[in-house]
């Protein structure tokens, strides 16, 4: 499978891998995928008191396209607020990272794990919008 310079870019040097305390208040936690399915990314954001993404990393068990899929969104989401992340869909992630029809499921599964991070931040500060 040819990949594009910004997937295996992202993939060969994925930007902010690792984990963040699960309990913390100001972090949310969201997965998707599987391993019976072949693929799981975690997606994790830090958020300040003002609504600021402070922090975001990831971690993914998968092909190359869901590692750069999980590393651009980590990157892209960094610095921005709650809304914009929301905001982030599995389209933009495919023309970013110019995905192949074989593994536009792995942006699907980032669009998936950032909503449900959101939502993890959402219920610890018990925000319902």
């Amino acid at each position: 499978m040819v990949y594009s310079d910004a997937l295996r870019d992202h993939f060969e040097q994925p930007r902010h891998v690792g984990a963040f305390d699960d309990g913390a208040e100001d972090v949310g936690t969201g997965m998707a995928g599987s391993a019976q399915t072949g693929g799981v990314l975690r997606m994790q954001l830090r958020v300040d008191e003002t609504g600021v993404i402070t922090d975001t990393c990831f971690k993914a068990y998968g092909p190359p396209a869901l590692i750069a899929a999980g590393s651009w969104l980590a990157e892209t989401i960094r610095g921005g607020v709650l809304e914009q992340a929301a905001a982030v869909t599995h389209k933009q992630l495919v023309s970013a990272l110019s995905l192949p029809p074989a593994r536009q499921h792995c942006a699907l599964m980032a669009e998936e794990a950032i909503q449900a991070a959101i939502q993890d931040y959402k219920d610890k500060q018990r925000i319902h919008i």
